[in-house]
């Protein structure tokens, strides 16, 4: 009953639009009532089936009134603005409404999903008409047009515009048009058409921010969705190649229009504008000339190309008649009348050149090139010509004939550079859209060519920056866009910026220590929130696979960019300065080091591809021989100390798992894997960290395929093996993992592998007892082992998996807090008079953990750096990512457990009840997998807790002292004091029993 009476509602709704008289659209008096109403209820339906919705689908007003509304309506911008914000709501994705998995359940959930798709795809398909994105990019340009200054409403009705075109271009299309064409190509030729790159470009200049610029990254995104690197890579290189064929020529292009085809072009007759254009549009709505360049002649260059044109003057267009198959065009005048004319055929010599790509997999290939060409900075109305098959007659390139003498090197380069200069100077290339015409995917390809460079040289470095901005210091736009279009925006226009060789002064904000920095920082807090995902089965762990796997990507894209700008000859001094700065700085960066270890560490083969593995270890050999190319001085002894984290047998493990494909992975993949090896195997003495099955097994492969090899790695092969057949074999291979967990703890108390195993049993045979663990100890002693303590044997029952972490801290009640710090039963009666933490302090250095307490200690200088370094508005030193933006966002500083070690330890309850005495937040305590530094903690705290655990190296230290003697001290606070004070949800007399295991 409900579902009839929407139905009948909506007839009655539609008729106070507004109704169709002739060719006209009149629009109601209660036009705007009538849309603020509908949107009104589209916020308050059911948000389960979604009735009003879909009953809108069903009546059509989409298509009989809301659209014919937003083409008709022009002068007044309020229906207008409501309009576009009515059919975005409408053109939500159906996974934003529902969750999809399920409904599918359901059958009711099932129709509701068909529902809301046929909707979307009828939408699309409405907004095939050029008329329907005209409209929307035509309200964009007044917004932009009145002012620099946006009102929250300009700004609102920006975000529907933007959101809008978004929502269409992600509609998925399950079939074609009724010509067979595809509607994604169509509506993106009709969006160039109509000048959407201006109006994208423009919105990225800097005088224009807000949180719709998040929907233009959106947006973006959707333009290249389909759109393969290596293609645009090449049409690129094309484009920029062709610099040199003609110096003459180069002195008057400033267009980059996909090349003219000789005759026998299969699409049909072309219009010099769209004809269901009105007279607005004629005056500068679609891509005609700007009127700053009314009047304003071209001119051709008949030294390279053979071409022959008209121009007409019409209004404010320069026309330029391409030529037709039967001898004939169209053009339109003002008042969308045709003039017959005649034209006359154009010739264009083909020119293709050879050229490969760098570096990214792409084939050398002959392809034409070819341009239009107006005097510096003109804008000449560019043709669109349909790209359907290559030519048959292909004239290869032959440079300067007729005795002229070949450019050298240095004059292409120059050239390259004054082609670029001139495109970032001069206005938007212009298009002419053609009647009836089905673009293919190549005449995207080339559209999207043109736009890439333009949107490098003048829009990327600000929508970067800007987009930076909103993601750390929005809160509202995290709920609706995440980082990984920042990531994205980095790892996939960089490599078109290599290609172009742009000049640094496009892209010094871009290639920044801060841009390297906010992606490390991102990239660790993404690896918490993925490592607390797997604690809950329910969650889709997708979306973080994803953006963890783009951070690795805009890591090594940005990588790859510094070391091909500093094999560019003609850099200015000032250019290389910044390069060779910003290589330092990375390579100062420990943070973005440990980040690949971190990531080696967490990968998981039932959750990871082996492909992001391979991004990763690759990623991270490019990121240690950038730094050991870098001429900062004790690099060598950074990066040895550094390599010391991959000898443990987990490290190798992973990347035995990727040498498993050593016939799939090709050599440069194969020379990373091998590399590390041969780092662990010979400068860090560790060869028993190979002696895997999976890693031996895949060298006997290797071995008895004759697999071919350099030299080096040859070696590496039969020294493991050579080195795995003498081995001992008393000597056990693998260490237990748990043993390795407190090795030290473990040899001190003398656990030998005999008491280690019949821990269990005495267990089980002392569980019901009133006090098992002395029964367990009375068992021992009766067997002749006299050495073991109550705190030792509850510690061993829970590494061997005995008993479980409640039962744990329910054993641990019953323990004093002083029993921790003896070996023996005895107390030792000095310690009472000692610091807490000063007794936890010495029994891990006697455990041999000191290297832990070191860890913690750098962590808090390098907090404490970050808050004197806003505080100062410091630049000369490097300040590490986490603590730099935790600092900067006023949130408490993750410890990072970076490597299998660090991981181990923040098992040991020793460990973590000392840092609770320190007053740090615990993993179970914040909620996280990593344990936390208060954020309230001033510079000078964190320094006097530093010195608390140890004596302070110099070198660790990137402030002096007398910074920390500028900040106001607390030395009358006792260290207990300071705990409570930072951290109030603290026990006042914390134990043992307070602690809980949390796996990190």
């Amino acid at each position: 009953m409900e579902w009839l009476t929407v139905n009948s509602q909506m007839d009655q709704t539609a008729s106070t639009l507004g109704s169709q008289v002739g060719e006209n659209f009149v629009v109601s008096d209660e036009c705007l009532n009538t849309l603020e109403e509908i949107l009104t209820r589209l916020s308050l339906e059911d948000r389960t089936l979604h009735t009003f919705r879909r009953a809108i689908g069903f009546s059509q007003i989409i298509r009989k009134d809301l659209l014919p509304l937003l083409i008709n309506v022009r002068e007044d911008r309020k229906i207008i603005g409501t309009t576009i914000r009515i059919l975005a709501n409408l053109t939500t994705p159906v996974e934003c409404l529902l969750p999809i998995d399920v409904m599918s359940k359901t059958e009711a959930g099932r129709n509701t999903i068909l529902e809301l798709r046929w909707l979307l795809e009828s939408c699309k398909e409405s907004f095939l008409d050029p008329r329907t994105t005209r409209s929307v990019v035509h309200h964009i340009k007044e917004v932009i047009s009145k002012t620099e200054n946006l009102t929250s409403s300009e700004a609102e009705t920006l975000h529907d515009s933007l959101t809008l075109l978004r929502n269409i271009l992600h509609i998925p299309v399950t079939r074609l048009t009724a010509n067979g064409d595809a509607p994604q190509n169509q509506i993106l030729w009709n969006l160039f058409a109509q000048n959407i790159d201006k109006v994208l470009i423009e919105l990225m200049s800097d005088h224009f921010k807000g949180e719709w610029k998040l929907s233009l990254v959106q947006l973006l995104a959707l333009l290249y969705k389909d759109q393969h690197v290596p293609t645009l890579e090449k049409l690129l290189q094309q484009w920029f190649e062709a610099s040199d064929l003609s110096e003459s020529s180069e002195d008057n292009e400033s267009n980059t229009s996909p090349p003219e085809r000789n005759s026998g072009d299969s699409s049909s007759s072309m219009m010099t504008s769209d004809p269901t254009s009105d007279s607005s549009d004629n005056s500068g709505t679609d891509r005609n000339v700007d009127n700053e360049y009314k009047g304003q002649k071209i001119s051709s260059n008949k030294k390279t190309q053979n071409i022959r044109k008209q121009s007409t003057k019409h209004g404010n267009q320069i026309v330029k008649k391409p030529e037709q198959s039967d001898g004939k065009m169209q053009q339109i005048d003002e008042n969308n009348q045709p003039l017959k004319g005649k034209s006359e055929k154009t010739k264009m010599e083909c020119l293709s050149s050879e050229h490969s790509d760098c570096g990214y997999g792409t084939q050398i290939e002959n392809q034409e090139s070819g341009s239009c060409t107006s005097s510096n900075g003109d804008n000449c109305a560019r043709v669109i010509k349909t790209v359907h098959h290559k030519p048959v007659n292909k004239v290869l390139k032959i440079r300067y004939p007729n005795g002229k003498t070949t450019l050298s090197s240095q004059e292409k380069e120059e050239l390259k550079r004054k082609k670029l200069f001139r495109r970032c100077r001069t206005n938007m290339i212009n298009i002419k859209a053609l009647l009836h015409h089905s673009p293919t995917d190549e005449d995207i390809s080339h559209l999207l060519k043109d736009f890439t460079v333009d949107f490098l040289l003048k829009g990327y470095e600000p929508l970067l920056l800007d987009l930076k901005d909103q993601l750390l210091f929005n809160a509202q736009a995290k709920t609706f866009i995440d980082s990984s279009h920042f990531f994205w925006l980095v790892s996939y226009f960089l490599k078109f910026a290599v290609v172009l060789e742009l000049d640094i002064e496009h892209l010094s904000s871009v290639l920044s220590f801060d841009i390297v920095s906010f992606i490390t920082y991102e990239g660790v807090s993404l690896c918490e929130q993925f490592e607390l995902a797997k604690l809950h089965s329910e969650y889709d762990m997708t979306s973080y696979l994803r953006k963890i796997h783009l951070v690795v990507t805009a890591i090594r894209e940005i990588i790859h960019t510094i070391i091909s700008y500093k094999k560019i000859k003609y850099l200015s001094s000032d250019d290389k300065l910044h390069l060779s700065k910003l290589q330092r700085q990375i390579s100062e960066t420990e943070d973005l080091r440990c980040l690949f270890v971190l990531l080696i560490r967490q990968f998981n083969p039932n959750i990871h591809t082996k492909q992001y593995l391979e991004d990763v270890i690759v990623t991270n050999h490019l990121l240690l021989t950038f730094i050991e190319d870098c001429l900062s001085p004790n690099i060598a002894i950074t990066l040895h100390t550094h390599m010391q984290q991959f000898v443990a047998v987990e490290m190798m493990s992973q990347y035995g798992l990727l040498l498993e494909g050593f016939e799939e992975n090709g050599q440069f993949v194969n020379d990373c894997i091998f590399t590390m090896m041969h780092h662990v195997a010979g400068d860090l003495d560790h060869v028993s960290a190979l002696f895997q099955p999976n890693i031996l097994k895949t060298f006997s492969r290797i071995w008895e395929t004759d697999f071919e090899l350099c030299d080096d790695w040859v070696d590496l092969v039969e020294y493991v093996m050579h080195k795995f057949v003498n081995i001992p074999r008393e000597v056990p291979l693998l260490a237990d993992k748990h043993d390795a967990i407190d090795k030290g703890a473990s040899l001190g108390q003398g656990w030998s592998q005999e008491d280690c195993d019949n821990l269990y049993w005495y267990y089980v045979q002392s569980a019901n007892n009133n006090d098992p663990v002395g029964d367990v100890i009375k068992l021992y002693s009766n067997s002749g082992v006299c050495n073991k303590t109550r705190i030792g044997v509850i510690e061993q029952l829970l590494k061997q998996d005995v008993i479980t972490g409640p039962q744990y801290n329910d054993l641990m009640k019953k323990e004093p807090i002083t029993v921790t710090s003896v070996q023996s039963k005895q107390v030792d009666q000095t310690t009472t008079h000692k610091d807490e933490v000063e007794i936890l302090k010495e029994h891990l250095i006697k455990d041999g953990k000191v290297c832990f307490l070191t860890w913690v200690q750098k962590v808090l200088l390098d907090a404490c750096n970050a808050k004197l370094h806003l505080k100062k508005n410091r630049t000369e030193c490097v300040t590490e990512p986490i603590t730099y933006y935790c600092a900067l966002l006023q949130e408490s500083t993750p410890i990072v457990a970076w490597n299998f070690e660090q991981c181990n330890i923040m098992q040991s309850q020793v460990f973590l009840l000392l840092l609770h005495k320190l007053g740090l937040h615990l993993p179970v305590d914040a909620g996280k997998v990593f344990a936390r530094i208060p954020q309230s903690w001033t510079a000078d705290t964190l320094y006097n807790l530093a010195s608390k655990l140890g004596p302070l190296q110099q070198d660790w230290m990137k402030f002096s002292l007398k910074e920390i003697s500028e900040e106001v001290t607390f030395n009358d606070c006792t260290y207990q004091e300071l705990a409570d004070f930072s951290s109030p949800c603290r026990s006042p007399t914390p134990r043992f029993c307070d602690l809980e295991i949390t796996e990190a």
